[in-house]
């Protein structure tokens, strides 16, 4: 692999706001050196633009096997790559569900021939498969388990007396889908006939949410990699902080929607968990602020427009994200809410140490060059039309976020 050299670059979360060039080599950033525009003739000239780590989505469900018209491997990691995601890790809820070795690592061959960015793989726990998941935990392409406390996509519940089981006899990351199955049965049967998109919230109320990160707190122990997903009210992270240890993400369509967001979207606004009430949203979007949130995740989860319009309950729950993660928080940045430092942790060094992921997620010499170079005055009016992943839309539509970057690298090799 030809060395690659990023020239008169900004390395933003460090103290020295000097511009750069950087050196890679055989897919390793190798030195930071004082920009000097009469060296490497033959480099990038970044004109001043930011270098920042690719960010790394530990939560995507990219439908491979089971539901590629979706989406499959290939889009939904060309689309992520182009927005500046350079890592996922990928979701088993599939058709067959990934709760067996052999399932796993027929997942894993499908990665290796259609992964554009790097997909790191969970599989799902069930009542009997702690020896499957024992096979493969010491594969590389291993990220965790995954944990559904209460009915979603491609239902596969688990109990919480399995998880202390499974935590007991499994040294890795647990993640978690954190609803109650118990309080979503007894919201729907509260209900009644009669639904809407407007009512999902209703019957999968915040009670759900909090009662199940109460159960994943109480079996844990200090020691245990546990993660709750898409936490989507404060009241979940008052019993997150509350155990200590325990870390969390939040999806960026939790921060910036609320639940009336229905009234014009319909069920393209439908997920799991559901948007919040603006009181919910408003909190959770100041604990990001105040720091209080480990990463951001998309729960990328696309399904074709004509599936999202079909009659309620029919239309499936779940949103696309990847193509807008990365704009979406560097675009609070330019806003002055966060600072880069926030949106680098947020985006990269967060996911990184939860994933154990020690070679990425920094610009540093001798650690992975996974890199995005990105203009902080760059701005992009979210076009459906422009959306790479193969659902072809995004709750974002019309609104304007912080551009895409100028400049991809994945192990040192410049893909955009």
């Amino acid at each position: 692999m030809r060395d690659l050299v990023l020239k008169n670059v900004v390395i933003p979360d460090t103290e020295d706001l000097s511009p750069v060039n950087v050196t890679v080599a055989e897919g390793i950033v190798t030195s930071i050196t004082p920009w000097c525009e009469a060296a490497n003739p033959d480099g990038i000239n970044c004109d001043g633009a930011w270098l920042l780590p690719g960010a790394i989505d530990m939560h995507v469900h990219f439908r491979e096997p089971g539901a590629t018209h979706k989406e499959d491997i290939r889009s939904g990691s060309g689309a992520a790559l182009r927005a500046g995601i350079t890592t996922v890790v990928d979701m088993p809820n599939n058709t067959p569900p990934i709760i067996s070795a052999k399932a796993f690592l027929e997942k894993v061959g499908c990665v290796q021939a259609s992964g554009l960015c790097d997909v790191l793989l969970y599989m799902a726990l069930t009542s009997d498969n702690i020896g499957e998941i024992r096979k493969v935990s010491r594969h590389p392409t291993f990220a965790g388990v995954k944990v559904f406390l209460g009915a979603t996509t491609g239902s596969m519940l688990c109990n919480i007396e399995t998880v202390a089981r499974a935590a007991a006899a499994l040294d890795c990351l647990f993640v978690f889908h954190a609803e109650s199955e118990d309080v979503l049965r007894e919201a729907a049967r509260a209900f009644g006939p009669g639904r809407s998109a407007r009512d999902h919230l209703a019957l999968r109320p915040v009670q759900a949410a909090v009662a199940a990160v109460r159960q994943i707190a109480s079996i844990y122990r200090p020691g245990m990699r546990f993660h709750v997903c898409h936490v989507s009210t404060v009241s979940e992270l008052e019993i997150i902080e509350a155990a200590g240890g325990i870390t969390c993400e939040a999806a960026p369509h939790h921060l910036a929607f609320s639940d009336t967001m229905t009234a014009t979207a319909g069920d393209f606004a439908k997920m799991n968990p559901p948007l919040r009430t603006e009181g919910d949203r408003a909190a959770l979007f100041q604990a990001l602020i105040d720091g209080r949130i480990d990463c951001l995740a998309t729960d990328h989860a696309p399904h074709l427009p004509n599936e999202k319009t079909s009659p309620w309950p029919l239309a499936p729950s779940g949103v696309p994200g990847v193509d807008t993660l990365v704009p979406w928080t560097l675009k609070l940045v330019q806003d002055g809410i966060l600072g880069v430092d926030d949106a680098v942790r947020l985006l990269s060094t967060g996911p990184a140490r939860i994933l154990g992921l020690k070679d990425r997620g920094r610009v540093e010499a001798g650690l992975r060059a996974d890199l995005i170079v990105w203009h902080p005055e760059s701005s992009w009016r979210v076009s459906n039309a422009d959306i790479r992943s193969k659902c072809g839309w995004s709750l974002f539509d019309g609104m304007t976020l912080a551009g895409l970057p100028v400049h991809v690298i994945r192990k040192g090799e410049l893909v955009y």
